[in-house]
C-alpha cells in the first residue's frame, strides 16, 4: 500500500445506465483499485433489516462504516490481483443501491469523490425490466462467490430465496431485482413491472440529483452514457478530475473495451401511464433527452 490509504471514487446512477462500464473503465488506470461487483450486502452492513436500500445518513454508525471501509478496500485489492496495488490513490466502487443513500455513503466514506452517470430513460428502463425478467447468470455468481466469506451466508440465503420467489409465484428471474426504493412491495402488488421500473429510475434520479445539488463542485462530476461511449474524452475527463490524467490510456482503454452505443432509439413502454409517464417524460426533458 502506498503511504496514504486510497481514497473511495463512487460512481452513483439508476440501474443499467452504465454504472458498471464507467466503474471498471475508471478502474483500468493504474493509480485505481476496484471493487469487482455490485455488494449492496457490504453496504447493509449494521443494517440488514433495513426494508429498502433507502438508509438514512444516520444510519451510518461508526463500528458498521468502518468495517464497510475495509471490506471494500480488501476486495479491491484482492480484485487488483498482481497489478502494482502499493500505487493505488483510487478505489473505484459502484453498487446500484447507493443512488437511493448518497448521504449514507458519504459519512461511511467521508473523503470520497462521486461521478454522476445518466442514460437516456428509454433504454435503461427497458433494460430493467428485462434484467428482472432474465434467468440467473451462473457464470457470474460463481465468480461473485469467490469474494464471499461466512459473514455473507445470510446474504446467500436470501438470494437464493429471492431467485426461487422470483422464478416460482412471478414468473421472473428474481422477486426483487435493482435498487428498492421506499415503498417498492407495495408498488409491485399494486402496479405492472414496467410501473415500477420506471418508478425505480425515477427514484435513483431524483436522490442522486438532490445529493448532487449540496456536493462541493471539487468533489463530484457528471456524465452522460452516450458520451462515455462515443469517444475517450469523457473518460480522460474523468482521470483528469481525480489527479491522475493519462489522455494516451485513455484512448488506449477505450478502443479496447467500449462499443459505442449505435442502433435506434428505444421507446418509453405503454404499460407506464399516468403521473409515473408523465414524471418520466418532464425529467427527461430537463436532461435533454427529447
Amino acid at each position: 500500500m502506498a503511504d496514504a490509504a486510497p481514497r473511495f471514487v463512487v460512481v452513483l446512477g439508476p440501474a443499467r445506465s452504465g454504472t458498471t462500464l464507467l466503474r471498471d473503465l475508471i478502474a483500468a488506470h493504474p493509480a485505481v483499485a476496484g471493487v469487482p461487483f455490485d455488494v449492496n450486502h457490504i453496504w447493509r452492513t449494521g443494517n440488514e433489516a433495513h426494508p429498502d436500500d433507502a438508509f438514512p445518513a444516520e444510519a451510518a454508525r461508526p463500528e458498521p462504516a468502518r468495517r464497510i471501509r475495509e471490506r471494500l478496500t480488501a476486495l479491491a485489492m484482492r480484485n487488483a490481483g498482481s497489478s502494482p496495488v502499493s500505487g493505488a490513490r483510487w478505489i473505484a466502487e459502484k453498487t446500484v443501491g447507493n443512488a437511493l443513500r448518497p448521504d449514507f455513503v458519504d459519512r461511511v466514506l467521508p473523503d470520497a469523490t462521486y461521478v454522476r452517470i445518466v442514460r437516456d430513460p428509454r433504454h435503461t428502463i427497458p433494460s430493467s425490466i428485462a434484467a428482472w425478467k432474465a434467468p440467473q447468470d451462473l457464470g457470474y455468481l460463481a465468480r461473485k462467490a469467490r469474494y464471499f466469506d461466512a459473514r455473507d451466508i445470510g446474504y446467500m440465503a436470501w438470494y437464493g430465496m429471492n431467485a426461487v420467489a422470483g422464478r416460482l409465484r412471478h414468473g421472473r428471474g428474481v422477486k426483487v431485482w435493482g435498487a428498492r426504493y421506499p415503498g417498492i412491495q407495495d408498488d409491485l402488488a399494486l402496479y405492472s413491472l414496467e410501473t415500477v421500473c420506471a418508478r425505480q429510475w425515477l427514484a435513483a434520479i431524483g436522490s442522486i440529483d438532490r445529493f448532487f445539488g449540496a456536493l462541493p463542485a471539487d468533489r463530484g462530476i457528471s456524465l452522460r452514457y452516450e458520451d462515455l461511449t462515443s469517444g475517450p474524452e469523457s473518460l480522460a475527463q474523468v482521470w483528469s478530475f481525480l489527479g491522475v490524467a493519462d489522455d494516451a490510456l485513455a484512448r488506449t482503454v477505450f478502443s479496447g473495451r467500449v462499443r459505442e452505443a449505435t442502433g435506434r432509439t428505444s421507446a418509453l413502454p405503454d404499460a407506464i401511464t399516468g403521473d409515473t409517464r408523465a414524471a418520466v417524460e418532464a425529467k427527461m426533458a430537463e436532461l435533454g433527452y427529447v
